[in-house]
């Protein structure tokens, strides 16, 4: 679907955390038991996906300074399930301060020959647009895969007054099972033609206004670039598209409630409207760019231990 769907989710908690002040905010558990769910539709590509993380997180130090207090290990799995492929495997996020989180994510990655997907190509020149990829559709171009995907997540967060500032960075490394010739692939996530073996990468940089009501609002930028090599390209050919994208745009979140470490807690509705500043296909090729990009998810988060 969209790693922008499971970014708002973490931009809705952290946000949260980083907007209650500490005499305010109740003792976080030492442990706890989590479930993180989020189902979100996407428009500008489509896409739909529900994606769940689950496991133990655990309080690293007591320390009740702002820079200090939101610190934790946590230990799990996630996974993905869209209509076209499931993604799921193990994650580890490391926060020492509040102003810092590493997350590693491994998933084993299959796709089920459905929606479209997937479809690969020769070279990261070949085409990839829309209308391209329905056509392959239907000529029955489409075909199951598998393979591997590793991601790499470091995140800055600063507050000042009812102003937070968010970056997160992410390097992608992929290594999946493609049609024999073929060198990259287009997937829905990214929205770009990927390496079969090789990287990406990509940055959100969010701006957000924390106020004492439930909603949470803001603006995000967004970048996402595959990282191609010469062994993408055949012999003598060299790199015309570099297949990399830009977009800017609002971001809103509402809390419905929050009654702390509860099994059914902070149920939110979130949206993203973008619009694209560079787009091989969508500033005009072949869709307009006045046509937004839009994401809108349902989520909440469930704590399964006893948190008194």
């Amino acid at each position: 679907m969209t790693r922008a769907a499971l970014l708002l989710l973490g931009l809705l908690l952290s946000a949260q955390a980083l907007a209650q002040s500490p005499t305010l905010a109740p003792e976080v558990p030492g442990s706890r038991l989590l479930i993180n769910n989020l189902i979100a539709v996407r428009l500008n590509p489509l896409g739909l996906e529900n994606q769940t993380r689950a496991g133990y997180q655990s309080v690293l130090y007591r320390n009740e300074g702002a820079l200090f207090r939101d610190n934790f290990l946590f230990l799990g799995a996630s996974s993905k399930l869209s209509p076209a492929a499931i993604k799921a495997g193990p994650t580890v996020e490391f926060q020492p301060l509040s102003v810092f989180n590493l997350r590693l994510t491994a998933e084993y990655v299959a796709f089920f020959s459905t929606y479209g997907y997937v479809q690969s190509r020769p070279s990261p020149n070949a085409e990839y647009s829309d209308t391209l990829l329905e056509a392959g559709d239907s000529a029955g171009q489409n075909y199951a895969a598998s393979g591997a995907h590793f991601m790499l997540e470091p995140l800055v967060q600063l507050k000042v007054g009812p102003i937070a500032v968010r970056n997160r960075f992410s390097l992608e490394y992929w290594s999946m099972g493609l049609r024999e010739g073929d060198r990259v692939w287009y997937d829905g996530t990214l929205d770009t033609l990927v390496p079969g073996k090789g990287f990406t990468y990509g940055n959100e940089l969010d701006i957000l206004y924390l106020g004492r009501s439930p909603l949470v609002v803001g603006a995000r930028y967004s970048l996402v670039k595959p990282l191609y090599r010469a062994r993408h390209f055949a012999a003598g050919e060299v790199e015309s598209e570099n297949n990399s994208h830009h977009r800017v745009g609002l971001l809103a979140a509402y809390v419905f409630w929050d009654e702390g470490y509860t099994a059914f807690n902070k149920p939110a509705v979130l949206l993203n409207v973008a619009w694209y500043l560079r787009h091989r296909y969508r500033t005009g090729a072949e869709v307009s760019q006045a046509v937004p990009y839009v994401v809108l998810g349902f989520a909440f988060q469930s704590d399964l231990l006893d948190g008194k």
